[in-house]
C-alpha cells in the first residue's frame, strides 16, 4: 500500500516580526492540520523544499519545525521517502485471545499484512529441538511484514511444523496462523508461552521497518502448542515501539507471571 500524498489544505505565511519563532509557527500550523484531520495518519507531508518555497523561510527553519513534530511523535521520517503523519499507537493486550494478525486488522488504520516468504527451510537448532526434528530436516518458514497506514510496524518471522508444506502461499496469505492451524491443518492451538524483550534493530530489521539500525525495537517470542502439548509454531515478532505497544489488562487481583500462558489467535 502506498503512503498517501498530503491532502489539499490552507497555507500560512509565517510572521517574521512575531514574538513566536517562525519554526514554532510552522510546527503549530502543521500540528493543527493533524489534529483537525486535514492531515491523517499515513499522509505524506510536503517535501522540505516545497515548504521552504511556499512558506518563504529557510530550510533550517523548516527542519527545526519538523524536528519538533518528530520529537513529539506527531510525524515520522522515512529515509528516502519523506515525512509522514504518525499512525495512532496500536495497543496489543498480551493477555487477550487476539494475536498480531487480528489486532492489526482491528486496530491499525488502513492495515496491510504482506507475505514476504513461505518456503521450506532448515530451522535454527532451537526451533528444530522444539519441533523434535533431526538435524537438517526442513520446517516451513513464514515471514510477514505488517503495516499501519502505509508504515511498516511489525516484522513477523514464524516457523511452522513440516506438515504445513502441504499449504500454498495463497492458502495462508489472508489468514492468521491460528486459523491456519485450526482450519487448514486440523490441530487447533490450545496454549502458548511468550516472552518480551528489547534490542537494537540491526540492518535487516531496520530496512524492513524503516528505522535506524541502532534504534531500539521490541521483540516478542512465542511458542504455540496443540491440545496434546506438541509444539506447532514458533514466532519472533519485532515491532516499532513508536507505533506498537504491549499492554497487560487484568480484572481483579490477578497476578501476571513472567512466563505468559495464553491462547492467542
Amino acid at each position: 500500500m502506498r503512503p498517501q500524498q498530503a491532502r489539499p489544505f490552507s497555507w500560512i505565511k509565517p510572521e517574521r516580526n512575531s514574538p513566536v519563532p517562525m519554526q514554532t509557527q510552522i510546527a503549530r500550523w502543521l500540528e493543527q492540520l493533524i489534529v483537525s484531520g486535514s492531515l491523517r495518519a499515513g499522509d505524506r507531508l510536503p517535501a522540505e523544499v516545497v515548504l521552504v518555497e511556499r512558506l518563504g523561510v529557510s530550510r533550517v527553519t523548516v527542519r527545526l519545525a519538523m524536528d519538533d513534530l518528530v520529537a513529539r511523535g506527531l510525524i515520522t521520517r522515512s529515509h528516502g521517502k519523506g515525512s509522514f503523519v504518525s499512525p495512532a499507537m496500536v495497543q496489543h493486550d498480551i493477555l487477550s485471545e487476539q494475536g498480531f494478525f487480528d489486532i492489526l486488522l482491528a486496530k491499525a488504520p488502513r492495515p496491510e499484512a504482506r507475505l514476504i516468504a513461505f518456503e521450506p527451510a532448515v530451522p535454527p537448532k532451537k526451533v528444530a529441538d522444539l519441533f523434535g526434528l533431526p538435524p537438517g530436516q526442513k520446517a516451513m518458514r513464514l515471514d510477514r511484514l505488517s503495516s499501519s497506514a502505509g508504515r511498516p510496524i511489525v516484522l513477523a518471522a514464524t516457523w511452522l511444523t513440516p506438515d504445513a508444506a502441504s499449504l500454498s502461499p495463497a492458502d495462508i496469505e489472508a489468514m492468521s496462523t491460528a486459523a491456519v492451524h485450526s482450519v487448514l491443518l486440523r490441530h487447533p492451538i490450545a496454549s502458548s508461552t511468550s516472552a518480551i524483550g528489547a534490542e537494537l534493530a540491526g540492518t535487516t530489521v531496520a530496512r524492513c521497518l524503516g528505522v535506524g539500525a541502532r534504534s531500539a525495537v521490541l521483540v516478542l517470542t512465542r511458542t504455540r502448542f496443540d491440545a496434546q502439548g506438541r509444539v506447532r509454531e514458533h514466532n519472533r515478532f519485532t515491532v516499532d515501539p513508536s507505533a506498537y505497544e504491549f499492554i497487560f489488562s487484568t480484572k481483579g487481583d490477578v497476578s501476571v507471571s513472567a512466563e505468559l500462558r495464553a491462547v492467542a489467535a
